[in-house]
């Protein structure tokens, strides 16, 4: 094997690599195909990058918000979550908070527990609101549609 610095180093981000592609597939597989994503994004910012996975506990909810300024700092909000089942009936919804990656960036990012399994032709809409609320709670309130 050769010495050269360059060699090591080249030869050790192959491997970095190749671990971190093994590990992309093995999350690929638990990303949860069929369940459709309505995003409606406010006037300040856009909900991107959704995904939703299975976990031990049932399926996640990933996603992020941008800002549509190039300001940076906090991105005044929340975002409201509305599950529907394949006819479009609303099961539950429940308004979440997200966090920013840090405190200079222009884009936040949410993850949420469903408290459903969602079927094959459902769908989760979710809604960024400019508005601020104070009482969100870390604990998420999911509100009966069924019940009402």
């Amino acid at each position: 094997m050769s010495t050269n610095p360059l060699s090591k180093i080249l030869t050790l981000l192959l491997f970095t690599a190749f671990i971190s592609a093994c590990a992309g597939i093995q999350s690929s597989r638990d990303i949860v195909e069929g369940v459709n994503f309505e995003l409606i994004d406010s006037d300040t910012a856009a909900i991107t990058n959704v995904y939703l996975h299975r976990s031990a506990n049932g399926m996640n909810l990933h996603g992020e918000l941008q800002r549509k300024s190039k300001a940076r700092g906090p991105i005044p909000g929340h975002l409201h979550v509305s599950l529907l089942d394949s006819q479009g009936k609303l099961i539950k919804s429940a308004d979440v908070d997200y966090k920013r990656h840090n405190k200079q960036s222009n884009h936040s990012h949410f993850s949420i527990s469903l408290p459903i399994k969602m079927e094959s032709g459902s769908s989760i809409q979710i809604t960024h609101a400019s508005s601020e609320r104070n009482d969100l709670e870390d604990h998420l309130k999911w509100i009966d549609a069924t019940k009402h």
